[in-house]
């Protein structure tokens, strides 16, 4: 497979892989590229289980999260195109329960419904990891109904008018599948999803997932110590049952591979005989941008990005333990499938931009998240005065810096830097008063100076 790809494209992407292992503390991960045809390069990195060192693989099973909410957008279309759903129906029309009659599933599918997320997924997980207990019944999807119908209060505003991304909209997406079909929400996704298309790897079901041989060990990121570093424990698989269809999909990438060239191919299935699961239009109205978010316009389960001047259209998942990412760009022929059986931090997203830059040529490490990462951390680090009577600690934190500066009189606080020009080291610290520290590193020679009030520190 991998001769389908240049040998310094392979090279490209599998240094980016490795080095995001080692630096960002993932167990193992495995990636997918396809065509609209076939799978074209497909590659496992680090270990699926480290106790025993069993590599990771194209063919190792791991949790998606909400990399299945196009799986429930999917069935939703499915289900338009035959005419038994409209994306405007409200869902009162099919499901007998407190939320507001104007709500469409339109609304669930794009977070646009007025609900705010409700932690229903994480308090779950968080209780299946054995980290933290909410207190909330959530035994049941009664419990999660009653817990929803609990919080008309929460509503932001009328549907429509603001996206706000909720788990729980996609619960009601799977009950109302359930209520029009007859069948549970995930024996019909099997049925008419992952069987047509030969996803034989892919399940809900947390007992298969334990038959195969070749599945993820899930890694818990522990708190970062002071050094940056974290921790890293084996943990219990988060089964969502009672949202499936929010993030309970379990996969290897080779066979997101097989749905992803679903999506390149319009709705017909490629592999052997050429059969059309869902319509043209309600598929690419999946893809429609409805909302506007921080990271893209989003859809139906899947969100547009511009990476290296083309367009990417995609999806994140996690479930803490196992971190995910599909996408695909019909202009480009391609799709991308990345598993990792822990959490680099950050949304895997971005390797998959990464992958996808170096796919079309670019350098991974220049697209904006990984660059901006590198610039920071050039800046990181500890500085002191003439003969050290002052220090300063400069960290990374949130997507900006923090600062700290003592000396033998007080030890000093923590104090978050807003970037003015990233790149020409020019920072502001808002003050108590309401105004604008400036804070500034200036490079003398190969090592950095801090600027900030009365004093010059250099960076140790």
């Amino acid at each position: 497979m991998s001769d389908a790809l240049e040998s310094t494209t392979i090279d490209r992407i599998d240094s980016f892989l490795r080095d995001r292992l080692h630096e960002d503390g993932l167990p193992g991960l495995s990636l997918a590229v396809t065509d609209g045809d076939e799978t074209v390069y497909a590659r496992g990195y680090g270990s699926r289980d480290l106790a025993s060192n069993e590599p990771a693989t194209p063919e190792t099973v791991y949790g998606i999260g909400s990399v299945s909410k196009s799986f429930a957008a999917l069935a939703t279309a499915q289900l338009v195109d035959d005419g038994t759903l409209d994306y405007d129906d409200h869902v009162t029309d099919h499901l007998e329960i407190d939320v507001p009659d104007d709500v469409t599933i339109h609304h669930l599918l794009s977070h646009t419904s007025g609900y705010p997320s409700l932690a229903v997924s994480e308090a779950l997980i968080a209780r299946q990891l054995e980290v933290g207990e909410a207190g909330v019944p959530l035994g049941s999807l009664a419990d999660v109904r009653a817990h929803l119908e609990g919080a008309r209060d929460e509503i932001a505003g009328d549907p429509g008018d603001r996206w706000m991304y909720c788990n729980t909209g996609y619960t009601l997406v799977g009950e109302v599948i359930e209520a029009v079909t007859g069948q549970s929400y995930t024996d019909y996704v099997t049925s008419e999803i992952l069987e047509p298309l030969g996803m034989d790897r892919s399940t809900y079901d947390g007992d298969v997932f334990e038959s195969f041989a070749d599945r993820m060990t899930p890694y818990f990121r522990g708190d970062e110590e002071d050094d940056g570093d974290a921790d890293i424990e084996p943990a219990a698989l988060p089964i969502r049952e009672q949202s499936a269809a929010a993030g309970g999909v379990l996969a290897p990438v080779t066979d997101l591979a097989k749905y992803l060239r679903l999506h390149l191919n319009e709705g017909v299935a490629a592999d052997g005989e050429e059969r059309r699961l869902v319509g043209t239009e309600p598929l690419e109205q999946c893809y429609g941008e409805y909302a506007e978010t921080p990271s893209g316009p989003y859809g139906y389960g899947w969100r547009t990005r511009e990476v290296a001047g083309r367009e990417l259209i995609g999806h994140g998942g996690s479930i803490v333990v196992s971190t995910a990412y599909a996408g695909f760009a019909p202009g480009e022929d391609l799709g991308i499938a990345l598993l990792a059986n822990g959490s680099p931090g950050y949304g895997l997203a971005e390797l998959g931009k990464g992958v996808f830059a170096a796919l079309v040529g670019e350098e991974p490490q220049e697209i904006p998240f990984f660059a901006r990462r590198r610039r920071l951390e050039e800046l990181a680090g500890e500085y002191e005065t003439y003969r050290g009577i002052k220090e300063a600690e400069v960290q990374v934190e949130g997507g900006t810096l923090r600062l700290r500066v003592g000396g033998p009189i007080e030890e000093g606080s923590w104090t978050p830097l807003v970037p003015v020009d990233l790149e020409a080291g020019e920072f502001y610290a808002p003050t108590m008063a309401g105004n604008r520290q400036p804070v500034t590193f200036e490079r003398d020679g190969d090592d950095p100076s801090l600027y900030v009030d009365r004093w010059r520190l250099h960076q140790q």
